[in-house]
């Protein structure tokens, strides 16, 4: 409820996501030193599995985009790799659409995941209540149990909206001025070709009845 307030009232959340304590720094983090772990030998590390979370999350393939070795690069410059690459991309799309945009653009997608999760998760804690009573056949406390596993789920509702928002923005394809005229010149002239096929159509139809 504090993150949506702030989301309403306050229009700059730019550190919050982005800031070297930000949001999307933390994931890459947390995502490297799952995949890479740093406790154990590099040929056990998930590489494949981290390169299509990175690419899918922050819309950049390690090797191909940010020159990453992993034969030769510890996971602390593995991820420093990545995020210069992926901050750099960031960048270069909130010069083109503006700065107050891509903040606007922030505000609502936060705002529009947040609600969503939240509607899941009370959802899936009904589930949860209507399901307690059964873990006392396992001679478990169900009111410990509730407890328990209502934290956990809230904890990954947090880890969505993180994961999701992150996603979101930076997939996000700006569309320039002229590329936006050229869109919807396509789509009057996709519409106007529609509309005399469907009138031909019509026409051929009378005809023959």
């Amino acid at each position: 409820y504090t993150l949506r307030r702030d989301l309403m009232f306050e229009p700059e959340h730019r550190e919050y996501l982005l800031g070297e304590s930000g949001v999307a720094k933390d994931l890459l983090g947390d995502l490297t030193g799952y995949f890479l772990n740093p406790q154990v030998s590099p040929d056990q590390w998930e590489v494949d599995t981290y390169a299509a979370e990175i690419e899918s999350i922050y819309s950049v393939d390690p090797a191909v985009d940010a020159g990453v070795d992993y034969n030769r690069m510890r996971p602390e410059e593995v991820e420093a790799a990545v995020w210069k690459k992926a901050i750099a991309d960031y960048e270069e799309k909130e010069k083109i659409a503006g700065g107050d945009s891509l903040r606007a653009y922030e505000r609502y997608i936060m705002l529009n995941i947040i609600d969503s999760q939240w509607k899941d998760h009370l959802l899936s804690i009904d589930h949860l209540k209507q399901g307690i009573g059964l873990v006392g056949y396992g001679q478990k406390d169900p009111l410990v149990e509730y407890k328990k596993q209502s934290f956990d789920m809230f904890q990954d509702m947090l880890d969505r909206i993180d994961t999701n928002t992150i996603r979101s923005l930076f997939n996000l394809e700006i569309v320039t001025k002229d590329e936006q005229e050229e869109m919807e010149r396509l789509e009057r002239l996709e519409r106007q070709r529609a509309q005399k096929q469907a009138a031909g159509m019509a026409f051929t139809g009378a005809y023959e009845g």
